[in-house]
């Protein structure tokens, strides 16, 4: 574990996600402590940037893809828009309505970009910003009452939930437009939370226990992931190792995240394809709470 570099007088930090890659890496900052700035932060192997997102409060990062290009939502008044940072400029991405509130969920390699878009009346729709045609998004059709996106695949496969948040149904949308269910054991609606390579990883409340789950999307197979994870998965990479706050597992082996202390919390947001997990270290002093990187996992 390795702690990330911060700007001067950091009160507190965070890694939010890394790339396939594992060579860019977003996260959070809270500079002074009691401050208002709160700057988003790209981290180039070793070499720290500021991300700027001008005309947008509080903004955050939510995903970054292999060429560095990052993704994140931030406040305009009272509505959440969506935002891309490239090449060193950040820009809002357009939207259908601008009465509407609209979030940016993932970004895969070649820069496809999908979100969520809310009426003022609580409709929800899915958005596709197409890497091919900048400048333009494009409505999805999807199985109705859309809950959430997990994400989008390199091949331009799309994971999503709809239903409740309480009753759930997930499903994957093809680059085509064909969508096919993915559900739990004995066929139970599950919710998909992440998406890496051709895998997604979710959770679903099978007879009173909370059960993680991960699904082959080549053939919709899924498996009951191991009872030892301490949390219900939050990623999955193109080698299929799941992480679960504190833990992974790689195949049927089940590790720990490692942390400089015992009573120093420690927990994992994001992995990469080649092992690299980013999250948080907090050692327990005022602000102590920071941006971490483990390699090798």
């Amino acid at each position: 574990m390795t702690t990330l570099p911060v700007p001067p007088d950091t009160y507190h930090s965070e890694a939010l996600a890394v790339d396939p890659s594992g060579r860019y890496i977003v996260g959070s900052a809270v500079v002074g402590q009691s401050s208002d700035d709160y700057p988003v932060l790209l981290w180039d192997r070793e070499r720290l940037v500021e991300v700027d997102v001008p005309d947008l409060l509080g903004p955050v990062a939510v995903d970054v893809n292999r060429r560095g290009v990052v993704i994140g939502n931030g406040r305009d008044g009272s509505l959440l828009r969506p935002w891309r940072y490239q090449a060193g400029a950040a820009t809002l991405l357009p939207l259908v309505d601008k009465a509407d509130e609209v979030t940016a969920e993932g970004i895969n390699s070649r820069g496809d970009i999908v979100g969520v878009g809310r009426t003022p009346a609580g409709h929800m729709y899915a958005l596709l910003w197409p890497a091919r045609h900048p400048g333009t998004v494009r409505v999805l059709d999807t199985p109705p009452d859309l809950v959430d996106l997990a994400g989008i695949t390199d091949n331009g496969t799309i994971v999503g939930i709809s239903g409740s948040y309480f009753d759930p149904t997930s499903w994957l949308r093809t680059p085509a437009g064909a969508v096919r269910p993915l559900t739990g054991p004995d066929a139970i609606g599950a919710a998909a939370t992440a998406v890496g390579g051709h895998w997604a990883v979710g959770q679903i409340f099978h007879d009173g226990v909370l059960l993680g789950l991960r699904w082959n999307l080549r053939t919709g197979r899924v498996v009951v992931l191991d009872r030892r994870l301490d949390s219900a998965p939050t990623d999955v990479n193109a080698r299929a190792v799941v992480l679960a706050g504190t833990t992974l597992q790689r195949g049927s082996t089940v590790v720990t995240l490692p942390s400089p202390s015992p009573d120093q919390a420690v927990g994992g947001r994001a992995i990469a394809d080649n092992g690299t997990v980013v999250g948080f270290h907090n050692n327990g002093l005022p602000g102590g709470v920071r941006g971490v990187r483990w390699t090798r996992c």
